[in-house]
């Protein structure tokens, strides 16, 4: 956390994929930061081919905003730094 803002990351393992059990946590943590006063911007990112993951994000409540260009190295697809799609969850004024 960094003052009003929340990151969100998470990781599963393969045996696990497919069931919901990311959804169901990822949904969990995002509705409990919203509902504390302070946060305001709940945000993660994910590999612009991790379709799966863009998806749980959504799934979340959460919003496309953009492309980060080269922004994260995912060792297990490439030794170089890969673009990343940022989602976030904000609070409205009013």
């Amino acid at each position: 956390m960094d003052g009003y803002r929340a990151d969100l990351g998470y990781v599963l393992a393969r045996p696990y994929w497919g069931q919901g059990i990311m959804t169901e946590a990822v949904r969990a943590v995002v509705d409990w930061a919203m509902g504390q006063p302070e946060i305001h911007r709940v945000w993660a990112v994910c590999d612009v081919d991790n379709k799966a993951s863009a998806r749980v994000l959504e799934k979340a409540g959460m919003e496309r905003e953009g492309i980060l260009r080269s922004w994260s190295i995912h060792p297990n697809v490439s030794p170089l730094p890969r673009d990343c799609v940022c989602y976030a969850k904000v609070k409205r004024p009013g």
